[in-house]
């Protein structure tokens, strides 16, 4: 997140960047309010002043993907020298970047949806500058033309999460995300950084992380000294933060992001209570029913009463769930399938596989036509009396987080120099603010298994 003329200071020490950074406070407020912001087309609207909160907000329930609306989403592209390589100036026969190609869809498709009240787009120079969506998709798509000095991510974090996370607004970063303390004996420090930087933002905040890789065509400039021209003959990682309200990141997850591809990684998400149901016909074995509808066919509810089962002839009951609300990772079967935990006092109950819907459960005209993945619960005794269950996806941190981060990124190539360490940071933030043994979970589903 630097240019050549800064490769070898990339930011200031951690405790001078929130207090300074490359730009202050009184330069994003005046940003903020329109007075000082000088930007190469007039923004599609007013840039307003974020709104000061007196109290911490409320809980919020997040409604089904479908209904999700946002008053407010503001976007956020770097545009060091270090960004050059993803958006090359573009020549008669230049061709475009992975990286160009994906941001530019998703900026149209953010300006064109109905959902977004009102957008606001700027550039991160020296400081956030207020920008048009017509002038930040030309920068996409054509090329930085005057790439900034240097940007800091502990100071963007730090600026971004405490002016521009109002209740009703979600923003989104776009960048290489190298960050590297001006002291390299300051690096084990660096989850230090990123958690001071997001210290004082608001209580329920969310974060989800989409990571992609591009092909890359300029100079590289490593996060600890030097430069590498001609670069890259490996794609590159860049990536794009989503930061708000923890009910309105998750509505953001599962509607705006969709279908980018990449890797994700998501932190502070509220649990989502899914619609969910035990289906009572539907690939059943053993002999149980649901007890909280009677044993009228084609009952649904959440008690399972079980009258026989043992290991060599185990019952088993499906739970129909469904996950559109939820961001696209938690709809992964092979994910689901890994991570998914049945919880409460039981050794004989446990998730025996996890599949989402086909084309023939949807056109089924039976109850499991309503939902989009299909648990399967094994039970190898009966319960002698009834056993409260919770059916729970923990927001565990996904593997790609460690295979893309480096101690050494000298040698460019598919990893970002200690990424790991800042979602270490970010982690450690959440941890902190959540309260109780389940609180990481990002849904929960409650069941209860009983004696006939």
């Amino acid at each position: 997140m630097r240019s050549s003329s800064l490769f070898l200071y990339k930011v200031l020490p951690a405790a001078a960047l929130l207090l300074t950074g490359c730009y202050s406070r009184d330069d994003l407020k005046a940003d903020a309010d329109g007075t000082a912001a000088q930007t190469t087309a007039p923004a599609t609207s007013p840039a307003e002043k974020p709104t000061a909160r007196a109290t911490p907000p409320a809980p919020a329930t997040r409604p089904p993907a479908g209904e999700a609306r946002f008053a407010r989403v503001n976007v956020f592209l770097e545009v060091s020298g270090s960004m050059q390589g993803f958006m090359p100036a573009a020549g008669a026969a230049a061709q475009t970047t992975q990286f160009q190609q994906r941001v530019s869809e998703w900026l149209s498709g953010l300006e064109r949806d109905g959902r977004v009240e009102q957008r606001r787009y700027f550039r991160i120079a020296d400081r956030p500058v207020a920008d048009s969506y017509r002038a930040l998709s030309e920068t996409v798509r054509r090329g930085i033309r005057q790439p900034a000095t240097s940007t800091s991510i502990p100071a963007i974090l730090d600026t971004v999460a405490s002016r521009y996370l109002a209740d009703d607004a979600v923003s989104v970063i776009i960048s290489d995300f190298i960050y590297s303390p001006q002291n390299p004996g300051d690096v084990p420090y660096i989850n230090t950084d990123i958690a001071d930087a997001l210290a004082r933002s608001r209580p329920d905040l969310a974060v989800s992380v989409y990571g992609f890789q591009s092909d890359f065509r300029g100079t590289y400039y490593p996060a600890v000294k030097g430069k590498v021209a001609g670069c890259c003959p490996q794609p590159i990682p860049y990536y794009m933060w989503v930061l708000g309200p923890a009910a309105l990141v998750g509505q953001f997850d599962a509607t705006l992001m969709k279908d980018l591809g990449g890797e994700q990684a998501h932190f502070g998400l509220a649990a989502a209570e899914v619609p969910s149901s035990v289906l009572s016909r539907f690939k059943r074995r053993g002999t149980w029913f649901v007890a909280d509808a009677g044993k009228q066919a084609g009952a649904g509810g959440h008690a399972v009463a079980i009258e026989e089962a043992s290991a060599e002839e185990p019952a088993e009951f499906v739970v129909g769930l469904d996950l559109q609300q939820v961001p696209e990772l938690f709809q992964n079967p092979q994910y689901l399938q890994k991570n998914l935990a049945l919880r409460g006092n039981t050794t004989t109950a446990k998730v025996a596989r996890v599949e989402a819907a086909t084309d023939a459960t949807r056109r089924s005209g039976g109850p499991e036509a309503a939902f989009t993945h299909f648990v399967t619960v094994r039970v190898t005794a009966k319960p002698r009396s009834q056993q409260n269950l919770t059916l729970a996806l923990p927001a565990a941190r996904p593997a790609w987080v460690q295979q893309w981060s480096t101690t050494n990124d000298s040698k460019p190539g598919p990893y970002t120099f200690a990424l790991n360490r800042q979602l270490d940071g970010l982690q450690r933030l959440m941890s902190g603010r959540q309260s109780g043994t389940n609180a990481a979970d990002v849904l929960r589903v409650p069941l209860s298994v009983q004696p006939d």
